[in-house]
């Protein structure tokens, strides 16, 4: 896996607020042009490289964090390492746990208005095509969304437990401390597997899209 810092958290908001622009949008509406495969195939693309990054600094920040453990010193110049790692992981829940929210609660209504948009398309064979881009897309939004309510629900206790190991760490560590220590870092290590495998399925399912984009031209 590539490590990636994560340099910007708004930056992961705004791609990931693509899929709300990019997998709905109308495919016919008045007299607006549709965005090309390609366009569509490029926002999918860009929301896939922000999860991704989020991904890559899941795994990062285990790994700094085991590294300041194995200190002879914990509290180190490792462990600042380990904290500066931390407050970009705080910041990319809480952007990550609002924009899987918003999908969730805006994503019917982007769908409620491109079927009644399909509904009014005259040409048979269009409103046909048009009605498989929304049972195909829809089923992989649906997929996202539930993707990353499933990622959010193990985000939130993963920051949490990295905290706790943080404030254990600048104390003097004990054998009750390590042993709670240890306890935590395998806890942290399941929920970095269940993140992780959500994240994957969300690319996924992106690239799926990125393809139906490319593959019928228009969105």
């Amino acid at each position: 896996m590539k490590l990636c810092r994560f340099s910007s958290v708004p930056g992961a908001g705004l791609a990931l607020s693509l899929l709300l622009v990019g997998v709905p949008g109308a495919y016919v509406r008045g007299a607006e042009a549709a965005l090309t495969g390609e366009a569509g195939a490029a926002r999918m693309e860009a929301v896939r490289n922000e999860v991704v990054n989020v991904r890559s600094n899941i795994f990062i920040t285990l790994v700094q964090l085991n590294e300041a453990r194995g200190q002879p010193n914990p509290s180190g110049q490792q462990f600042q390492v380990f904290t500066n790692q931390l407050v970009r992981m705080e910041e990319l829940a809480k952007a990550f746990g609002k924009r899987a929210e918003e999908i969730k609660q805006r994503g019917n209504a982007y769908f409620a208005d491109w079927e009644a948009s399909t509904a009014r398309i005259q040409d048979p064979d269009q409103r046909r095509r048009a009605e498989q881009h929304y049972g195909d897309r829809k089923k992989s939004y649906d997929t996202i969304g539930q993707c990353m309510q499933d990622a959010r629900k193990s985000f939130l206790p993963f920051v949490e437990g990295l905290t706790k190991m943080k404030d254990l760490m600048q104390g003097q560590l004990d054998d009750a401390r390590q042993a709670t220590l240890r306890d935590l870092f395998m806890q942290a290590n399941w929920h970095c597997i269940d993140i992780q495998r959500s994240l994957m399925q969300i690319e996924g399912e992106l690239d799926n899209l990125a393809a139906s984009f490319r593959k019928d031209g228009a969105i």
